[in-house]
């Protein structure tokens, strides 16, 4: 259910805010791969599970719905999900903004938006969004149109939730666009992502996502399972022409394989980690990371004596 907006637009915008560690941290980001820290931390889990990893990787506490900015109060951080479409390009789904009782337009004043592949959960880019003059301007519009009818860009949507129904701001995907956030052209990086696929995969196996696995071989009927000693049976044709197929686990079956959906991809979409190895950042996506050998982003990026505020 779609509500009017609470909070409304600030006659100006606020100043342009940045942070040369952020900015430091948010170029090594790229290959980031978040599914270990999702997956072992502490108040990591949830439907936000990998946004809370990456405020890890970066050097802050797991948290959410927080009326202040993420970054010192100062920057928002927020993690978007994209997927290639059929020609190549990415696109996403609406992004959630805050809880409907937090002023969007003060999240939305200085953004660092990270993109992750939706598959892999592996960082693809980012980009720092100021609100300025022009760019307030137009999200502004959404202020008094109808929210059902006007497609505003900004709206209030009313979920259901364990604690009942949940109002909150969430932004159009196509305004990513407009602001030149997301590319229009087709890129290289990334996977293709199935939505019906993945959702009957995990109900049949109560709710577990499929594991990963990349291929190994170029030819044939089957790839390694990197996680024991049987074999995936894939079309890997289809691997290598659409990035990613569903593939079946042939026995012998090891524990971590047992009772899991599986998925098969060319792992040359995969962007070059600028701050771990090939080995890391495969082990990552495969999901062999055990707890002792989690890293963390921010310890591997030096700060800056200067932050540039």
């Amino acid at each position: 259910m779609r509500l009017p907006l609470r909070h409304r637009p600030p006659a100006t915008p606020e100043p342009l805010r940045r942070c040369a560690h952020l900015e430091a941290l948010a170029e090594a980001s790229v290959g980031l791969p978040l599914g270990p820290a999702a997956r072992h931390l502490v108040g990591a889990g949830g439907r936000g599970r990998h946004g809370n990893a990456l405020q890890w990787h970066l050097g802050l506490d797991c948290h959410d719905s927080v009326a202040q900015p993420d970054w010192e109060g100062r920057i928002e951080i927020k993690l978007i999900s994209v997927w290639q479409r059929a020609d190549g390009r990415l696109a996403c789904d609406r992004i959630k903004v805050c809880e409907a009782s937090v002023d969007p337009w003060a999240k939305l004043a200085n953004v660092l938006f990270v993109f992750a592949d939706r598959l892999t959960r592996v960082v693809l880019g980012h980009a720092f969004f100021h609100l300025g003059a022009a760019s307030l301007g137009r999200l502004a519009r959404s202020w008094g149109v109808d929210p059902h009818f006007g497609r505003p860009d900004l709206i209030i949507e009313s979920r259901d939730s364990a604690q009942g129904m949940s109002p909150a701001y969430y932004l159009s995907a196509r305004w990513l666009v407009g602001e030149g956030l997301l590319p229009e052209h087709p890129v290289h990086w990334g996977y293709r992502f199935d939505n019906r696929w993945w959702r009957d995969v995990r109900a049949e196996f109560a709710g577990r996502s499929p594991l990963v696995t990349l291929a190994r071989v170029d030819s044939g009927e089957t790839t390694p399972c990197s996680r024991c000693s049987g074999r995936l049976r894939v079309d890997l044709d289809r691997v290598f022409e659409q990035g990613w197929a569903p593939a079946h686990h042939t026995m012998p079956l090891g524990d971590r394989c047992a009772l899991r959906g599986h998925v098969v991809v060319d792992p040359r979409r995969l962007p070059e980690p600028h701050c771990a190895s090939d080995e890391e950042l495969f082990a990552a996506v495969e999901g062999r990371v055990p707890d002792e050998d989690l890293w963390r982003l921010a310890d591997r990026v030096p700060e800056p004596e200067d932050h540039g505020h």
